[in-house]
């Protein structure tokens, strides 16, 4: 196997420390309120120093460049470390970072007449640092493609960075001549080179994935009440229809419209339509468990899906609803108004063999058959397993 000159690998810890802090730092003005890339970028930019202050001790290494060069380089592995806390929206971290690197600085000074107890130090540094990415990455749900490939990046080299020790203490011991640990100790650098640009990539792959899932949650968002909107209630409700098929249990889909809402809007303005929507999701919100879907699927429409839930279970939660919407008054100017709201609930049982739109369709059928005859009471209609519940049901 060939020997691996030292300076050369300096230059190479420069030029790719330099090309990857090109692409973070594109990263960073393109996305500002992303916090972890700034973190990332500037391990790189420390790292770059680091290769500088390295290249100057040579090949024959000189003890000030390589103890600054290498606490510097320990440093900026630690950044790596407190941007995926960042990334994962925890603080903290740049403390141990300094006391990691003070720590290697210090027993480097000590070893400073031992190049093995130091290489061995330098090492150690870099190895707890790659670990404790691992184990970072590791704890993350869900890992994703990108935190795979970066986790896969630590370990190889914090593998390489063991052998490098387990190397010195050949040396050291006389078990192993010092130009084969010179090779080996020139490979695991080359390792540690590459496999940054491997982690480098998979942070940027995590980070893509985690603007992809914020875009896809606003996509499926309703901005004035926060509730999903009619894509989520859409791909919901496909996945509990699929489930309850899969697992032969019910479940029901319950549609509310509100009262008058028109009139309200027109009557006392826009901003107060808008409060009262608000309200009717904040109370169903609140009367939701929390494997029920609740969302606002337009205009005055809402729709709550309850998975795992038969007659029964739906009528409690159907009830809870409607006395709290009854209960409720909000101020508009001098006076208060009440809320109010039809709702309808269609049930589907495992039997069924009807799909998810029947669901549906039913319960919005009692909703309006509720709104053509507010006082209808106790209607109950049954339709190849489908269950419909009108509100007033749900007062026996």
């Amino acid at each position: 196997m060939p020997n691996l000159d030292f300076m050369t690998l300096y230059v190479v810890i420069f030029l790719t420390s330099l090309t990857v802090a090109i692409v973070w730092g594109a990263f960073t003005l393109r996305y500002k309120k992303q916090i972890a890339p700034r973190y990332w970028l500037a391990a790189c930019l420390l790292s770059l120093v680091g290769g500088i202050v390295l290249a100057i001790q040579g090949n024959a290494g000189s003890l000030a460049p390589a103890v600054i060069g290498n606490s510097i380089i320990v440093y900026s592995f630690m950044q790596f470390w407190v941007g995926l806390r960042r990334f994962s929206e925890r603080g903290g971290g740049q403390a141990h970072a300094v006391a990691v690197t003070a720590v290697a600085l210090c027993l480097m000074v000590l070893f400073h007449d031992n190049d093995r107890a130091r290489s061995m130090v330098y090492a150690g540094g870099q190895a707890s640092v790659m670990l404790l990415c691992s184990v970072t990455l590791l704890r993350m749900r869900p890992l994703g493609i990108g935190g795979a490939v970066a986790g896969g990046g630590f370990l190889i080299a914090l593998f390489g960075q063991l052998a490098v020790i387990g190397g010195n203490a050949g040396v050291m011991t006389g078990a192993l001549p010092y130009d084969r640990f010179y090779t080996l100790a020139s490979y695991a650098l080359m390792c540690t080179i590459f496999t940054a640009s491997i982690w480098n990539l998979g942070f940027a792959v995590m980070l893509i994935e985690k603007l992809q899932d914020e875009l896809a949650r606003l996509s499926e968002t309703d901005d004035l009440t926060g509730l999903g909107n009619r894509r989520a209630f859409t791909r919901r409700l496909a996945e509990v229809h699929r489930h309850a098929s899969a697992a032969g249990e019910p479940y029901a889909v319950m549609m509310a419209d509100m009262n008058g809402f028109k009139q309200l809007n027109d009557t006392h303005g826009h901003a107060a339509g808008d409060r009262a929507l608000v309200e009717v999701a904040r109370i169903m919100k609140s009367c939701a468990r929390r494997s029920d879907v609740v969302t606002r699927i337009g205009g005055d429409e809402f729709c709550l899906i309850l998975p795992a839930t038969g007659e029964r279970d739906a009528q409690r939660v159907l009830q809870t609803i409607r006395q709290r919407i009854d209960a409720y008054r909000f101020r508009v100017g001098d006076g208060e108004l009440a809320l109010a709201a039809a709702i309808g609930v269609a049930e589907w049982a495992p039997q069924s063999e009807l799909g998810a739109a029947a669901v549906v369709a039913a319960a919005d059928r009692k909703l309006y058959e509720q709104k053509a005859d507010p006082a209808k009471a106790r209607v109950v209609g049954k339709q190849q397993h489908l269950r419909a519940v009108s509100v007033a049901e749900a007062d026996h």
